[in-house]
């Protein structure tokens, strides 16, 4: 788009984004943004616990072995 400036000159204004004129939630959708405290339902809940079982269990162990490494009832615990 140009147009005639005061003194006869044109200029030449940049093309408006793509992006503007778009609320707020039209560009979270556009980009695939969710809210980042939203809560996942239960069943996602328990299918995203079961994913990560291994981890989970893993982790416990760990930490209570650091935990216990010292007491000599933890040793044999």
């Amino acid at each position: 788009m140009s147009e005639t400036t005061h003194d006869g000159t044109v200029a030449v204004s940049a093309p408006a984004p793509p992006d503007e004129g778009l609320t707020a939630a039209e560009l979270a959708a556009k980009y695939g943004l969710t809210v980042s405290g939203a809560r996942p339902s239960l069943v996602e809940y328990v299918r995203q616990l079961w994913g990560r079982r291994h981890f989970i269990l893993t982790f416990s162990r760990a930490k209570l072995t650091a935990q216990y490494s010292q007491a000599k009832l933890g040793q044999l615990w």
